[in-house]
């Protein structure tokens, strides 16, 4: 089994909830890349290891944020198991106040995310049908008090789909229940 770690905006490979997957999963099952700021070449980058290890592993995508919209895609495309951690549902919308100059939080990196990196979003947003089509692959998992993105609406986006979702009381948008996540999903998907 593998596991890609698909992290948000402005954020990197590593971090809490990688170490916990890792702890639980071994070290060298879990994937976590610091992605490019483009989500065109993010998407490729994605679209390459995830068609290079479905084949010959039991791969499993973990998405947080706009890595959680990463994840949707992906998982919809490729037919892999994909859980979603406070995923974004309308990146092209909740993203618009970020073009401009940045700084990654995590890295110290500075960068442009232009318009046309914002206009790239579009192209990952699925239908409604192609979201009915994913639902047996998908699992969100939300934190009640998420201070960036409503888990009340993102709750209700992915249950119109019949979608698995668990939300947690309180907890942030940073996420703070990683280990009943790995325990649920152990029971899910029996790992």
């Amino acid at each position: 089994m593998k596991i890609i770690y698909i992290h948000g905006f402005n954020s990197a490979g590593y971090g809490n909830k990688i170490t916990k997957l890792k702890d639980a999963f071994g070290d060298e099952n879990v994937i976590a890349l610091t992605l490019p700021y483009n989500p065109e070449k993010a998407m490729k980058l994605l679209e390459f290891l995830t068609e290079t290890l479905k084949e010959k592993d039991n791969l499993i995508l973990v998405g947080t944020s706009l890595g959680g919209f990463y994840g949707l895609y992906l998982g919809a495309k490729y037919k892999v198991p994909s859980v979603l951690i406070n995923p974004s549902t309308d990146p092209y919308n909740s993203l618009k106040k970020q073009v401009g100059k940045q700084k990654n939080y995590k890295t110290d990196e500075e960068y442009e995310f232009s318009y046309k990196d914002l206009e790239s979003l579009k192209k990952y947003y699925l239908s409604e049908r192609e979201i009915e089509k994913a639902k047996p692959y998908i699992y969100v998992y939300l934190d009640e008090e998420d201070e960036l993105l409503d888990s009340r609406k993102t709750k209700e986006f992915f249950e119109k789909f019949g979608i698995y979702v668990k939300i947690y009381p309180n907890g942030d948008h940073r996420f703070q229940h990683m280990d009943e996540l790995i325990e649920d999903l152990r029971e899910k998907l029996n790992l």
